[in-house]
């Protein structure tokens, strides 16, 4: 779960966070009757998005999804591979609960939920005023593991990714052009803040806000707050830092889309960056 969006990423093969794995239709436009609401709705490329109301049905999802893939692949030089996904849009808290606990055991689910099962990806929301951040952030999620095998990115990466999608201010002006500004400055959440300046201040960087320790993360049930904020962190600091690290960060995500063994980013980066840790001190300071 994620503490700051209120969201959850279920995996059936691995527990991992707000990950709703569903099929897409391949055919581009008509009608699908939809499996959780009994409500239909368009189908664009390969995502489909089933609408509990018509008040929820105008969210533009196809279009966040766009924004989320064309701002990763800008600044991470993903290749991103067909995304088959669909999308609940719930208005009521009630149907949303029980559409997501056919697929999550144990405590209510938060207001968006990401899950994978084999071949199949699906998100689930519960729509509030946040429902554009709590789109960008699991639809990023979906990207990554329709591009990812679930087993090989690491769940600092996804996270700290789904974070960065979630921070993109998406506009709509009245000639209908989307304009897209990434706003860090609007991580204002004062846990995220408190850790970022604890980590900033200190004399030298803490052992806890080192890559090698986020690196240590395989479910995302044992992730605090302070592993939350270093996952942005971090991220942020891969997609926006220093030009070195940009290149080592990219070359990173490009190794883990092949089947061969990919090492430790913090083991990669040291090598070619002897002073990463006080770079990356110095970036947030």
């Amino acid at each position: 779960m994620n503490p700051v969006t209120k969201s959850t990423c279920i995996s059936v093969s691995l527990s991992r966070r707000n990950l709703l794995q569903c099929t897409v239709a391949a055919a581009c436009g008509g009608l699908i009757p939809s499996e959780s609401t009994g409500f239909q709705s368009e189908s664009i490329a390969n995502i489909r998005v089933f609408a509990e109301s018509n008040k929820v049905r105008t969210i533009p999802v196809h279009a966040t999804c766009d924004v989320v893939m064309q701002y990763i692949r800008r600044h991470a030089a993903v290749r991103f591979s067909k995304c088959e996904l669909d999308v609940h849009l719930f208005s009521s808290k009630q149907q949303y609960l029980r559409f997501v606990k056919r697929f999550v055991r144990g405590d209510e689910p938060r207001r968006s939920t990401f899950i994978q099962s084999g071949n199949r990806q699906r998100i689930a929301v519960y729509v509030t005023p946040a429902v554009q951040q709590d789109l960008q952030h699991e639809l990023c999620h979906a990207l990554l593991h329709s591009t990812f095998r679930s087993i090989r990115i690491p769940l600092w990466i996804d996270e700290g990714l789904a974070e960065c999608s979630e921070l993109l201010h998406v506009t709509n002006s009245a000639m209908g052009v989307v304009q897209v500004k990434y706003t860090p400055s609007s991580l204002s959440h004062p846990e995220y803040r408190k850790h970022v300046q604890l980590m900033t201040s200190a004399r030298v960087l803490p052992d806890q806000c080192r890559l090698e320790s986020l690196e240590q993360h395989r479910n995302s049930l044992h992730m605090s707050w302070h592993d939350y904020a270093m996952s942005w962190a971090w991220s942020h600091f891969g997609l926006h830092g220093p030009t070195p690290v940009q290149r080592e960060f990219q070359n990173y995500l490009g190794k883990l889309g092949t089947p061969q063994p990919v090492p430790p980013l913090s083991s990669e980066m040291r090598q070619r960056i002897p002073d990463l840790d006080r770079r990356f001190k110095a970036f947030f300071s």
